[in-house]
């Protein structure tokens, strides 16, 4: 009976692998502007950046391009904006994150 509970759970560790989830990459600015001029700036700023789907909600502004999603969350009674990048690569999340900031 041992040697079967141990191929078991052999069998159970070998099969395990570890899977690297989306990468996800964020920036934050102060702002002073409005709460709807901040999300029709983030609006603009994701399709400037070639997001499609944007669809803007009660604080924030959400896009896809490809596999990566944004999120351009406007708080500002915080006097804060934030954005969010998130897909495969880091490295392309990365560039995503700025060239939306740097559009904002």
């Amino acid at each position: 009976m041992r040697p079967i509970v141990f191929a078991v759970a052999l069998s159970m560790l070998g099969g395990t692998t570890a899977f690297a989830g989306p990468s996800m990459t964020t920036k934050w600015n102060t702002t002073t502007m409005s709460l709807e001029r901040c999300k029709s700036r983030g609006e603009d700023a994701l399709r400037d950046a070639k997001f499609k789907s944007v669809k803007v909600l009660q604080y924030s502004v959400f896009g896809e391009r490809g596999d990566y999603s944004a999120m351009i969350r406007c708080a500002t009674d915080k006097g804060v904006v934030f954005f969010v990048i998130a897909g495969p690569e880091v490295e392309r999340a990365n560039r995503y994150v700025d060239e939306v900031s740097d559009g904002f």
